[in-house]
């Protein structure tokens, strides 16, 4: 029962040539028509209007469920994985989210401790901290052998990132092919600073 689209088309064209000839019409024999009359005919050409709306809303609906019933398709086994993975994916995420503010509420309690400068003794030192990307930068002066009270992330970057490595090779075996295979172990021993935790 759907009508093709060359068909509807033309019934549009008809419908259009037919109001305009009503039209051209009614226009000289609108003057000489009375009131009543006149009335009476543009309420027929009004019923003749709503009538060629409503099987057009009618023809407007088929083709939206034919064009929604054609659209639907199965989905292939290697898709359904891909889409299984985008899922897990997106969940994943959330679960990485909640473990990054667990970690992020963690270093940012307090911890009170001593700092203490092993790369000059004696001398201040002015450092930076920003634990996550989201974080301001803040600068720190730290007094050799004075207590302060800092978020514990920022004690544990001063007691993990701030040495000077040592490169320890593996003696005989040194192969060309493998150039990495010359560092046996990295010391990190030689600390710059170091942040002493004194309230536990």
């Amino acid at each position: 029962m759907a009508r093709t689209k060359g068909s509807l088309n033309k019934k549009q064209n008809t419908v259009q040539i037919e109001l305009k000839e009503e039209v051209n019409m009614s226009d000289t024999a609108l003057l000489e028509m009375p009131e009543t009359e006149k009335l009476e005919s543009m309420q027929s050409e009004l019923d003749l209007v709503r009538v060629e709306l409503e099987k057009a809303k009618i023809d407007l609906e088929e083709k939206r469920k034919q064009i929604r019933e054609s659209t639907t398709r199965e989905i292939d086994e290697k898709e359904m994985k891909l889409i299984e993975k985008q899922i897990s994916n997106i969940s994943d995420s959330g679960v990485l989210k909640e473990k990054i503010a667990r970690k992020k509420s963690l270093d940012n309690v307090k911890v009170t401790g001593k700092f203490i400068n092993r790369r000059a003794p004696g001398q201040p030192a002015k450092l930076t901290y920003q634990r996550y990307g989201d974080d301001p930068v803040k600068w720190y002066t730290f007094e050799d052998g004075k207590v302060y009270t800092i978020p514990r992330g920022f004690a544990d970057e001063i007691n993990e990132h701030y040495h000077t490595p040592v490169f320890n090779q593996k003696l005989g075996a040194m192969d060309p092919n493998q150039p990495e295979s010359q560092i046996h172990s990295v010391d990190t021993s030689n600390k710059k600073y170091s942040f002493v935790p004194i309230n536990f």
